[in-house]
């Protein structure tokens, strides 16, 4: 009996490392997270009798925690539900929020490996550069994969971050070598996506990794850093392909339009969203106008008063505290908070704990990804399209699970560079 249970939890960790390799990955392919959670179920399956048995062990705190803040997420949401209205399918992406402590808790029980994200996130920017390059070889004007180019690049965001922050902790130039490859894979493939709201996500990404792990000579590579990022944000200024590509060059006159009551451009049409989104707000700041009655508001906006527009299209506010105050209110921006919050505070609290100095390891890729979907979402609804808001559940749930065991959160790092 005890040799069976020791065969099902080895398989149990097999699937779990596929499923965490899976995440990653299959992220930009479309339906690709479908495997990881045929993977992720069959692992629970296999890793749910052992948990039983040991029930009376204790649970890590912060497991409960990341339930606590799921289950609010989606009891506010359901209440915005049931009060506008709406159908099931408003309750999609809120949801997938019970993915955070379901992955969690998957990583935790199985003592799943660093190296099985790591090794996908790996694979996931060579396919995304991959796609990126093929479609803009076929004269696709943005590249997005079958998705929002947009949402592609907050996905290569999001696969670099976990490429640089959990990779093993070797510091030669092999290593070296590597992560620089990585960083070339994921800022092609941004360019290509035309997307500017990920920029401030990737120069703070390439921040942090050009401080570097020693103290010496850091005050070096941060000046290099800052003269590099300032030159290349000077290029994309002055470069004409990448100031059309990014749309720079339509930024002046963007601004201006909207002035003239113009908001069919990027600009101006976030800007016009967000003054639909804090009316809203004032109108009803306790319930919001409901979860899925964004879009009725931008018809009803003067904007779309007598006009035919691409404007009056638009679902959502391009910014992620907008949109949640908007349509649930204040308890919307309450539960915003904690889904950012929580997980942030507890890979803040496996770093100190462990004495994480060096940016490597699962936490501070945790906490450098709800970082970066901070950053994100000034200017873009990141939980309001369901590969985003999968994306972070997923691989923030992994990476803090695997720095809920003492051996993963403080040796991890070093292990992998043994493995």
């Amino acid at each position: 009996m005890q040799g069976r249970s020791h065969r099902r939890q080895d398989v149990a960790r097999v699937f779990a490392w596929l499923s965490g390799f899976s995440a990653p990955a299959l992220l930009v392919v479309p339906k690709g997270l479908g495997a990881f959670a045929m993977l992720m179920l069959v692992a629970t399956l296999l890793a749910l009798p052992d948990a039983w048995r040991g029930r009376d062990a204790r649970t890590p705190r912060a497991l409960h925690l990341l339930l606590g803040t799921a289950l609010a997420v989606l009891a506010v949401a359901a209440l915005s539900m049931w009060g506008s209205g709406a159908d099931l399918s408003a309750l999609d992406n809120p949801s997938r929020a019970l993915l955070l402590p379901w992955c969690a808790w998957l990583a935790w029980s199985t003592r799943m490996r660093a190296t099985s994200l790591w090794y996908g996130a790996l694979a996931g920017l060579v396919l995304a550069f991959t796609i990126s390059m093929a479609q803009a070889s076929w004269g696709v004007e943005r590249a997005g994969g079958e998705a929002n180019p947009i949402v592609f690049a907050n996905a290569v965001l999001a696969l670099l971050v976990v490429g640089v922050f959990c990779r093993p902790a070797r510091n030669g130039f092999p290593m070296q070598l590597l992560l620089a490859a990585l960083v070339a894979l994921a800022v092609v493939a941004v360019i290509l996506s035309g997307s500017r709201g990920v920029l401030p996500g990737l120069g703070l990404v390439v921040l942090m990794l050009l401080a570097g792990n020693e103290a010496r000579h850091r005050g070096w590579r941060l000046g290099a850093t800052g003269v590099a990022l300032a030159l290349l944000l000077a290029a994309l200024w002055t470069v004409p392909w990448l100031s059309a590509q990014f749309r720079f060059d339509q930024l002046q006159a963007d601004v201006a339009g909207y002035a003239q009551g113009q908001v069919d451009q990027p600009i101006s049409a976030r800007l016009a969203l967000w003054s639909v989104a804090w009316d809203a707000f004032r109108e009803a700041p306790f319930t919001g106008v409901g979860i899925e009655a964004f879009k009725s508001r931008v018809d009803a906006s003067l904007y779309c008063q007598g006009a035919s527009r691409h404007f009056c299209g638009l679902e959502h506010a391009h910014n992620d505290v907008a949109q949640w105050a908007a349509t649930m209110g204040i308890p919307g921006l309450a539960v915003l908070l904690a889904l950012y919050g929580v997980p942030l505070a507890i890979a803040i609290r496996q770093i100190r704990r462990n004495r994480l100095h060096a940016p490597v390891g699962p936490s501070w890729a945790a906490g450098m990804l709800v970082f970066a979907y901070l950053v994100s979402g000034l200017t873009q609804s990141m939980f309001s399209h369901a590969l985003s808001t999968s994306a972070y559940v997923v691989l923030v749930g992994l990476l803090l699970g695997m720095g809920m065991a003492p051996r993963d959160a403080a040796g991890t790092a070093e292990e992998n560079g043994s493995e």
